[in-house]
């Protein structure tokens, strides 16, 4: 019983200790409402930001465009029957 006792008191003090670091802003907002998590507000440069903080740009910047261009081909002089006849 006194182990018991002990078990979860030392739980419930060590679950109080539990405080994790709130980034100033890392995500950016929704296009839903909610737009942020709970604590922040989405500000003009699209990122939420934590309540209470300055207001400053993330500093983010948009990825690179990874997506492939290929070269487009005109086709306009091509015949409308393109199947070859034997």
């Amino acid at each position: 019983m006194l182990r018991r006792l002990l078990f979860v008191t030392a739980l419930a003090l060590l679950g109080g200790c539990f405080s994790p670091d709130k980034p100033v802003c890392s995500y950016s907002c929704a296009s839903t409402q909610p737009a942020c998590p709970d604590d922040y507000e989405c500000r003009a440069d699209g990122y939420c930001h934590l309540v209470g903080t300055e207001d400053q740009s993330c500093g983010f910047t948009a990825p690179p465009d990874m997506a492939m261009t290929l070269p487009s081909t005109d086709m306009s002089g091509a015949p409308s029957d393109m199947a070859q006849s034997d």
